[in-house]
């Protein structure tokens, strides 16, 4: 099995709901959308590397931008509220294979992103 395998099987098994909606949203999409869907989130984990090298605030109105616009770009795959939301920002820092994603362009920029991601979450969802 593939580690892309690997991973749709457990996130089936744990939230059966989101993945199912998920899997839905995505294969809606023709294959240039989906390259075009993954660039755009790429794309953001870079922009939030380069807010964190350049000493900007998780708070500062520049990355809370770039935080709506990553909360958005999730919505492509399922409707996160406040607490399933500041879950994912934890996976990102406790999650080796989710952490890499932002570490890989600087170290220290998961951490950033969890928070905020919290900041994100407590001024505009709900539960």
């Amino acid at each position: 099995m593939m580690a892309n395998d690997l991973y749709s099987q457990e996130a089936k098994s744990r939230w059966p709901k989101e993945y199912e909606i998920s899997n839905t949203k995505l294969s809606s999409l023709t294959k240039a959308e989906q390259v075009e869907l993954f660039q755009i989130g790429n794309r953001n984990i870079k922009q939030i590397a380069l807010a964190f090298l350049s000493n900007q605030s998780a708070g500062s109105i520049e990355v809370q931008k770039l935080v709506s616009e990553h909360y958005q770009w999730i919505c492509n795959f399922w409707q996160p509220n406040k607490d399933s939301y500041i879950g994912l920002g934890s996976m990102y820092v406790e999650d080796p294979r989710f952490a890499q994603n932002y570490e890989s362009q600087a170290i220290g920029s998961a951490e950033f992103m969890f928070k905020a991601m919290q900041i994100f979450a407590q001024e505009h969802l709900s539960n």
